[in-house]
């Protein structure tokens, strides 16, 4: 019903948007929430941008003296979904303010801004998960922080939290940032047992298979890089750096491609 009070609206059709808002309140049930902001979070998710506009612009006029954390953060996905990151970040810092013992929301979502500030995106995931309280989406928070640890070449760091997001919810994401981690350390045989566990949960996966060769190149294991090298190539791995590691070891050991 909100959604098509929603679309009356955006067609300025007043009498029409208001019927279906009042039928929308009649069922709904959460006292945390309202109409807007419900419509508006499932609305983000179908990329509706402008009846998501519409939606919060109801909630700043139905109640501007009392607009909570969720109507901020709901602001701040909307402006990064366009490409606004600047006022993403503003209304994130009000969310945070509104609402401090939830900070990691606001943690969550400024840092996934494309900014490239990777050591404040650090530290701020580091203090989103000292908390005492956990946050509800603590694998998701562990995931990004083990991928800023990779990029900034903390291998160590990167290969423990990669190693709890496996206990928590193995995949084989989890799995190959366990293996790329040791892989960069020289933990070789543990690289490889990472991998393959990662395998086994995608075996379409192709930097698993890129990384897979590099281990056997670094093992001399020639058949095994060959084949690791030529499933990679088959599942489609397209990562430039990665595929050119491969190369410049091939050529190094002389090996592991069935060109040479």
């Amino acid at each position: 019903w909100t959604v098509l009070g929603l679309f009356y609206d955006s067609r300025d059709n007043d009498i029409g948007a208001e019927m279906a808002f009042l039928e929308a309140n009649k069922h709904f049930k959460r006292e945390d929430s309202s109409i807007f902001l419900s419509s508006a979070a499932t609305l983000l998710e179908l990329h509706a941008y402008s009846l998501v506009e519409i939606a919060l612009s109801h909630e700043l006029l139905s109640s501007p003296k009392t607009l909570n954390q969720e109507y901020y953060l709901l602001l701040a996905k909307l402006h990064m979904a366009k490409g606004e990151l600047k006022e993403a970040e503003s209304y994130v810092k009000q969310a945070t303010v509104l609402n401090h013992t939830n900070c990691w929301l606001g943690f969550t979502w400024t840092y996934s801004l494309p900014s490239g500030e990777s050591k404040g995106a650090r530290d701020n995931y580091e203090r989103t998960l000292s908390y005492e309280a956990p946050a509800p989406d603590t694998h998701s928070i562990r995931l990004r922080l083990a991928s800023i640890y990779l990029q900034l070449q903390q291998y160590s760091a990167a290969k423990k939290m990669f190693l709890l997001a496996c206990m928590n919810s193995p995949s084989c994401i989890t799995w190959l940032g366990v293996g790329i981690s040791c892989y960069r350390l020289g933990e070789l045989s543990e690289a490889e047992q990472a991998l393959s566990e990662a395998n086994i949960l995608n075996n379409t996966d192709p930097e698993v298979w890129g990384y897979l060769s590099l281990v056997c190149l670094k093992t001399s294991r020639k058949l095994e890089a060959e084949q690791s090298y030529k499933y990679a190539l088959r599942v489609g791995l397209k990562d430039a750096d990665l595929l050119g590691e491969i190369k410049s070891i091939q050529k190094e050991v002389g090996f592991g491609d069935s060109g040479f």
